[in-house]
């Protein structure tokens, strides 16, 4: 079968990511083509869609003409390369190749690989009308109405040893790992920042912010929120770092999320042997439970509670196998076996084969 693998974006986002291990792991099976404007691509196209997100409603409309330029654009792609299958990771990416698809006869078969939650309203139906089928990634996802779905728990990296010395409460290493924005929360692990550090046994407690400054007024404010709470010397900015060193010096990770579908940065810290305190939502809460986890990690995310539970959390060991356990759930090889499994799945009797 011929699958296309297309992505607009030319950031490094945790979509982008599987993008690139969905076409190794299909690669065995199909002849796969990956058309982004990626060093990855096999076929690279330019930057043609804004990399930032597009945060409210007037953003998303300023670039409703150029996706009707790219539709156009890729409708002739597509006739060129004839894909079986379109297999796309992002919302964008789905309403350009979703209505491109439309203009070949035979159609091609899209899947959607969901990694936000599906819409309701007017523009969900629109995305599931665009689809035939889509990937879930966790088991508290609810898939769009009428679309065929199965469960596909994206991968992580090759991991190093990474566990915490017996015996280790140190606060210095405090850490929230994930691009800025009000979606990841950074502004809650301030908060309870300044509650810790009127505590003499958290005397030594410092926080980085890990990841890119994705929404800049949202960055903004929290760097004023910093200086207005005297946390100057106690926050880090340390932007972007390449996936193998993100949880770099990190001892203890917070994940106060507002939202997540699937937050493998809270499975690559437990992978790593890190203790963690995350907010108590149903991305976090499927996680742990999917593991085996202590759910006494999870907690209101409150300035607060949240420095009690990260105090607890220091000084907790973590539960004997859950970093194997996490590894297994969520390893390469797994997501391979899922993927491939899932394609022939919801593709059967709908695709005619391609011989390779």
């Amino acid at each position: 079968m011929k699958i296309l693998l297309p992505t607009l974006y030319d950031t490094r986002g945790g979509s982008t990511r599987v993008l690139l291990a969905a076409a190794d792991a299909l690669r065995g099976r199909h002849a796969v083509t990956v058309r982004a404007p990626l060093p990855e691509a096999d076929e690279r196209t330019p930057p043609r869609f804004p990399s930032r997100p597009l945060a409210g409603p007037w953003r998303k409309l300023a670039v409703l003409p150029r996706l009707a330029g790219l539709v156009a654009a890729e409708a002739k792609a597509l006739r060129r390369l004839r894909p079986d299958l379109i297999h796309v990771h992002d919302e964008p990416t789905l309403y350009v190749y979703g209505l491109a698809a439309r203009l070949l006869r035979p159609r091609p078969f899209v899947l959607w690989h969901l990694h936000a939650p599906a819409a309701g309203g007017r523009a969900g139906a629109l995305r599931a009308s665009l689809a035939d089928a889509c990937i879930v990634i966790s088991p508290h996802a609810t898939p769009p109405t009428r679309l065929p779905w199965r469960l596909v728990r994206n991968p992580l990296p090759a991991l190093p040893p990474h566990a915490r010395p017996d015996g280790d409460t140190r606060l210095a290493g405090l850490a929230v790992v994930g691009a800025l924005g009000p979606r990841k929360g950074q502004d809650r692990a301030v908060d309870a920042l300044a509650v810790l550090l009127r505590m003499p046994e958290a005397a030594e407690a410092h926080l980085t912010l890990i990841g890119p400054e994705l929404d800049a007024a949202f960055a903004a404010a929290l760097r004023m929120r910093v200086t207005a709470l005297g946390l100057d010397g106690r926050v880090t900015f340390a932007g972007e770092r390449p996936p193998e060193t993100a949880f770099a010096g990190v001892t203890l990770a917070l994940f106060p999320s507002r939202a997540e579908m699937q937050p493998l940065a809270l499975a690559e810290a437990m992978a790593r042997g890190l203790p963690v305190v995350a907010s108590d939502i149903p991305a976090h809460r499927a996680m742990l439970e999917d593991a085996g986890a202590d759910l006494a990690s999870l907690g209101d995310p409150a300035a607060e509670p949240l420095a009690a539970a990260i105090l607890r959390a220091a000084a907790c060991p973590m539960r004997p196998g859950l970093a194997e356990r996490i590894r297994t759930l969520y390893a390469p090889e797994r997501f391979r076996a899922d993927l491939t499994a899932a394609v022939d799945a919801l593709t059967e009797g709908r695709i005619r084969a391609t011989d390779l």
